[in-house]
């Protein structure tokens, strides 16, 4: 196939396919010919006599038909503005030209897709991403508050996004809320104070195992609680982070290490008093994102991802025969099964996918046939899945606890999501108990200060507003720009420490990322849903980066002017590295292989699409490999200051702050429990200064609810 690149698509001269992003875009064929002849003579304008001549040749049509599939075209490209057209330019009396940013790169498509990593998309995004997820995209306005009107030329069409409106923003209680029906009353069980999570119940009923820790400074550890006597003990084992656990058919325990690059499943062999008689070390991925036993004795399900750049697949491993074999992945590189249930049964499997590494579903095959019998999005993303009886699925998520039947295809809701947030369950199917692990204290995350000395010293703590997910730094160090989470609303403030006065510039429903501040300038980069944005503040106005459908790296920054943005696309399955000019208001591709970029007085710092750092000169070209990769999940940040580069890297049991002078290669490293420095940090205008956030214990409670009323129903 012969690919260019027109504007912010891509369009496949060979077969006449028109793409944005990785989708195909639907057009009538005459439409795609008219594309083909105006890319064809893209060096001049052609007459509507022409086309007459050529695209509809052999073929007598009016004039106002050539025009029509012009209009056609231009809507394609969502080029409706004809006064200042982005890829139709038409003169009266020459005809019409190709006017778009056009590049002839034919090797646009390499034999492997780079694929997204899935680890923080998917496992404890509450917990890697500091308290908030990244939603299904619920395309709602960005809504600015009333002081800071800001304008945004063309941003929607009012009755395009009424009717998005009303499909994907988040229905509120249906008639099927169970919970106004019934009552359901808990009862709380006495266990172990501080934080806990990786519930399960054992085959029999009698045991509950979860993991726990009394405070943030201990390590997580195991705990097996005996229903009738009360008695709670610790069961060892070697995992560094034990993070699920999950009993096997014969009630040994499935414990999963939960460490980035090298997460590991272990099995605990119990005695007939559930002491731990041996550990056996089963099987490691890249990441496991969750584990399940299977009908047969010895038999796991892994929901996994073998590599860095990897896809989220459904493996089996079997004991007898120590053997792994993978049962069913996607066709799509950006799609991840991240967690997969059997029926009690074994005829049915309940997935719960993130499709294009954007949108939530759940999907139920029949496991004989392979055949799709379910399959729906989902408004968050699925924390846990357990089947309650061979028609009902138990399903938990950000919003809800709530039973899907697969027999009638309904969803009602058994709990709302509270203060009091639910982070797991599990079900005792020997007497119909739900077990539930609540966190009954929302803890704020401290914000504290690292002076950047060759000898890391602690600064001061810094105080946030009520509900700060992330602050940086503004013009001067006593002033904050923070993103703020307000009754699922995120609004961007800055906020003046020394004064405490705190001014609103707009909210959203959507993920919202700070990414960059340009003082001089007085503009700020976000990252709004799937959207780059620059918010003028002085100005009150904000000027749209990016529109594509195209996957975005969560990295972009302003050039050290602010007149620029620099970031990165995945387009057919290839970073691309584009430069958005603010006063033409236009964007063009600069270099193909490079995901984002950093400004410096000699010329670039570039990281590809692996994470490896690279050194460009001022015409982006390579002047050398810098020997070092950063992490490029949306958490974590890079930043260049001077000759320093600084970024963070983490495993969800450390996070490492790096220091490398490229000029001298000096390299330093300074590692920290992963509670105390979330990779997210902000650093000062001099780089003298960083600011993270650490995270304090919850509490997290244990009940208990008797559901044989609800399954009489």
């Amino acid at each position: 196939m012969s690919k260019v690149i027109l504007g912010e698509f891509i369009f496949d001269t060979s077969s006449k396919v028109l793409f944005s992003g990785e989708k195909e875009l639907e057009a009538e064929p005459q439409v795609l010919e008219l594309l083909a002849y105006l890319y064809l003579h893209r060096d001049r304008y052609i007459s509507l006599q022409e086309l007459h001549q050529h695209v509809w040749s052999g073929r007598v049509v009016s004039d106002t038909a050539v025009r029509g599939t012009i209009k056609k075209l231009r809507n394609l490209f969502d080029d409706t503005n004809v006064a200042d057209p982005k890829y139709i330019k038409s003169l009266s009396k020459r005809g019409y030209k190709l006017i778009c940013y056009i590049s002839e790169d034919t090797d646009l498509v390499t034999p492997d897709h780079p694929k997204l990593i899935a680890t923080t998309m998917i496992a404890g995004m509450a917990e890697v991403s500091g308290g908030y997820t990244a939603r299904p995209e619920q395309f709602e306005p960005i809504a600015f508050q009333p002081a800071k009107i800001l304008t945004i030329a063309g941003f929607v069409v009012f009755g395009v996004l009424v009717i998005l409106l009303l499909f994907f923003f988040p229905r509120g209680k249906t008639e099927s809320d169970i919970s106004e029906l019934w009552h359901l009353p808990s009862q709380v069980i006495t266990t172990i104070a501080g934080e806990k999570k990786g519930l399960t119940v054992s085959p029999d009923g009698r045991y509950l195992a979860f993991i726990g820790r009394l405070n943030q400074s201990e390590p997580w550890q195991i705990y097996l609680k005996n229903r009738k006597t009360k008695d709670i003990h610790l069961l060892s084992t070697s995992a560094q982070q034990p993070s699920m656990l999950e009993f096997n058919n014969d009630n040994s325990l499935f414990v999963v290490d939960e460490v980035v690059g090298n997460s590991s499943v272990y099995l605990l062999l119990l005695d007939e008093n559930k002491r731990v008689v041996s550990e056996q070390s089963l099987v490691n991925f890249f990441m496991i994102f969750r584990v399940s036993p299977g009908q047969q004795q010895g038999e796991l399900f892994i929901n996994a991802m073998e590599a860095e750049q990897g896809t989220a697949m459904l493996y089996r491993w079997q004991s007898q025969s120590n053997t792994l074999e993978r049962v069913q992945a996607r066709s799509s590189a950006l799609d991840h099964i991240y967690h997969s249930v059997h029926s009690l049964d074994g005829q049915w499997l309940a997935s719960a996918i993130l499709r294009s590494g954007q949108e939530y579903w759940l999907e139920i095959q029949e496991v004989s046939s392979q055949r799709t019998v379910y399959s729906k999005a989902t408004q968050a993303r699925v924390g846990r899945l357990e089947w309650l009886n061979g028609n009902s699925l138990m399903k938990l998520d950000e919003q809800q606890l709530s039973v899907v039947s697969l027999s009638s295809g309904s969803e009602q809701i058994l709990l709302e999501q509270a203060e009091d947030q639910i982070t797991d369950f599990s079900i005792a199917n020997t007497d119909n108990r739900l077990y539930l692990l609540r966190n009954s204290d929302a803890v704020e995350p401290v914000f504290r200060e690292l002076i950047l000395t060759p000898e890391l010293s602690e600064g001061r703590i810094v105080n946030a507003a009520s509900g700060t997910l992330m602050m940086s730094y503004s013009e001067h160090d006593h002033i904050y720009y923070a993103v703020v989470s307000d009754q699922n609303k995120r609004m961007l403030v800055k906020y003046d420490q020394s004064s405490g006065n705190k001014e609103t510039l707009f909210s959203t429903h959507k993920k919202l990322e700070l990414l960059d501040i340009h003082p001089e300038q007085g503009v700020l980069l976000l990252h709004v849903g799937e959207q780059l944005l620059v918010v003028n503040v002085s100005k009150s106005s904000v000027e749209i980066v990016s529109s594509s459908k195209s996957l975005l790296d969560s990295q972009a920054a302003f050039s050290s002017d602010g007149q620029r943005v620099y970031f990165g696309q995945l387009i057919v399955g290839d970073w691309e590295l584009h430069q958005f000019d603010r006063v033409s208001q236009r964007s063009k591709r600069l270099a193909l292989g490079y995901r984002s970029a950093r400004e410096y007085s000699n010329g670039f710092i570039a990281v590809t699409e692996n994470g490896a750092l690279h050194q460009l000169d001022t015409g982006l070209r390579q002047v050398r490999a810098l020997g070092y990769s950063i992490n490029t999940e949306f958490i974590s940040r890079w930043y260049v200051k001077n000759q320093t580069l600084i970024w963070s890297d983490f495993d969800f049991v450390s996070t490492w702050l790096n220091q490398l002078d490229f000029v001298s290669g000096e390299f330093r490293q300074t590692s920290f429990p992963y509670e105390k420095m979330r990779p997210r940090f902000a650093i000062n205008q001099n780089g003298s200064l960083v600011l993270y956030s650490s995270r304090g214990t919850r509490m997290t409670s244990l009940s208990g609810i008797d559901l044989s009323v609800y399954l009489i129903k």
